[in-house]
């Protein structure tokens, strides 16, 4: 079973974003959604010898971002994105960083994802769902064996992301959605805001899932 272990930042600054980082037996990880320019998770990877595989991103919004190329600059892992949000990453406009008054883009070259690719990173495969709503080239990543799904600002515990922003495709909502509720009610979600929730909860209290 693969270890899920959240950094979860309740800094106003940092949107309350959630980074995760997934570990198997073999002490190799991956960080999913670095909000944050953080040298305590640099050290907590160094800490506890592991081997980061690669930084996984959910979608390309700055609260998301901010911590990629701290990341690479220590480990040289590769990063992944959605295709359709590679830009965003460049992009000030467009990855949102200019309406919180700040310039935040990744240097790193990332690699680009496709929907049901699987990612042979860690002991256990990595899905790649590709759910465009809150963003245009948004997915979410699904371990099935552990039964966990990383849906960054897709499903948000209780609600969905905001499609209002740029890049944002509102009409692929129920398309996306379908590809979800096609998973277990059993699978725990990690949101990229809030704590943690199942398909199940959502299914019953989310109008949005209904």
């Amino acid at each position: 079973m693969t270890k899920v272990v959240p950094f979860i930042y309740e800094d106003r600054d940092d949107l309350y974003a959630n980074t995760y980082v997934l570990i198997d037996d073999d002490k190799k990880c991956v960080v999913i959604d670095p909000a944050k320019a953080y040298d305590g998770l640099v050290n907590y990877i160094k800490k506890n010898d592991l081997t980061l595989k690669a930084i996984l991103l959910t979608h390309g919004h700055a609260d998301h971002i901010r911590g990629v190329d701290t990341l690479v600059n220590a480990f040289n892992a590769p990063v992944y994105i959605g295709f359709e949000d590679l830009d965003m990453l460049s992009d000030t406009f467009t990855n949102c960083s200019e309406f919180l008054g700040e310039n935040i883009t990744v240097k790193a070259k990332a690699e680009t994802l496709i929907d049901n690719e699987i990612l042979h990173l860690i002991k256990e495969d990595i899905q790649v769902i590709a759910t465009p709503y809150h963003t245009a080239g948004g997915v979410c990543f699904y371990l099935k064996d552990s039964g966990i799904l990383f849906t960054g600002d897709f499903i948000i515990p209780h609600g969905v992301g905001r499609s209002d922003l740029p890049n944002a495709k509102p009409h692929e909502f129920n398309k996306s959605i379908a590809k979800i509720l096609k998973l277990p009610i059993s699978v725990k979600i990690y949101g990229g805001h809030e704590r943690t929730s199942t398909l199940e909860t959502e299914l019953r209290i989310n109008q949005y899932l209904k």
